[in-house]
């Protein structure tokens, strides 16, 4: 329990036996989470098994895809009464303790972010800060400094939470700048705190094992579609100008000299 709402984790799964287990036991540990959700999302190893051996309840989603494991796994935390829903993952590189920080920020916020910003490194790093920029420029009224749109470490109250699973209905690794989309769309009280990012337990990412796996997402991740509706046209110039800086800003000055670009 956290202020008088009952906490629930959702991790989605694939093929992650190796770590699961640690990873479910570790937030089982805190006092604070009542309920551990691991979606098996078609795992062809024991995932499951070791999933429930620690303690989760296991959820099978077998639509493939980041973003429809976690929306089955936010409703079945929902029908089982949690008041607050966190987002993890399987891999063990998010530490359950970096919960607290999350949980902390709820009172005042609707939704709050994990910002791995401090420990990402080469392509993951670039990516997500691109999208980031992008994203603030699209909605430039939000009080939000995002710098990582693609960690899956998050809390939301449940509340919001029907509506931002319903708002961001991408089936991969979009899903995650799709639910902050939609999260600006309506107004929401979004806040951005660090977190721990650590390597993974065994294997290799699906996302970020190597720079071509890490293009992928952050190029579905830049097809987000969100209402604007009832911005005014200077506005609207506004945020095509941010998108043209938070592309060619990075990229301007590699060699200590300026890109020169066409008017």
């Amino acid at each position: 329990m956290h202020a008088g709402r009952r906490v629930a984790v959702v991790v989605p799964a694939l093929d992650e036996e190796a770590s699961i287990g640690d990873v479910v036991q570790g937030f089982r540990a805190l006092a604070s989470v009542d309920l551990v959700v691991v979606v098996d999302n078609r795992s062809r190893d024991r995932t499951a098994e070791r999933a429930r051996e620690a303690g989760a309840v296991v959820v099978a989603e077998n639509r493939p895809g980041y973003g429809a494991a976690l929306r089955a796994g936010i409703e079945h935390a929902l029908e089982r009464g949690a008041g607050i829903v966190v987002l993890a993952e399987a891999d063990g590189t998010f530490d359950p303790a970096d919960l607290a920080r999350l949980l902390a920020e709820l009172g005042e916020s609707e939704l709050v972010l994990g910002s791995r910003t401090a420990e990402m490194r080469g392509a993951l790093r670039l990516g997500n800060r691109a999208v980031a920029r992008l994203l603030a420029a699209l909605w430039p009224r939000s009080s939000c400094a995002l710098t990582d749109v693609g960690c899956t470490y998050r809390a939301f109250r449940a509340r919001p939470g029907a509506a931002l699973r319903a708002g961001a209905s991408a089936d991969g690794p979009e899903f995650s700048p799709r639910m902050i989309c939609e999260a600006f769309r309506r107004g929401l009280a979004v806040r951005e705190v660090p977190v721990r990012y650590g390597a993974r337990s065994s294997g290799e990412s699906k996302h970020t094992g190597s720079a071509c796996a890490a293009a992928r997402p952050a190029a579905r991740m830049l097809r987000v579609r969100s209402s604007r509706d009832g911005w005014p046209r200077a506005e609207q110039r506004s945020a095509v100008a941010g998108v043209a800086r938070a592309v060619t800003v990075p990229f301007q000055y590699p060699y200590g000299s300026r890109v020169k670009t066409r008017r």
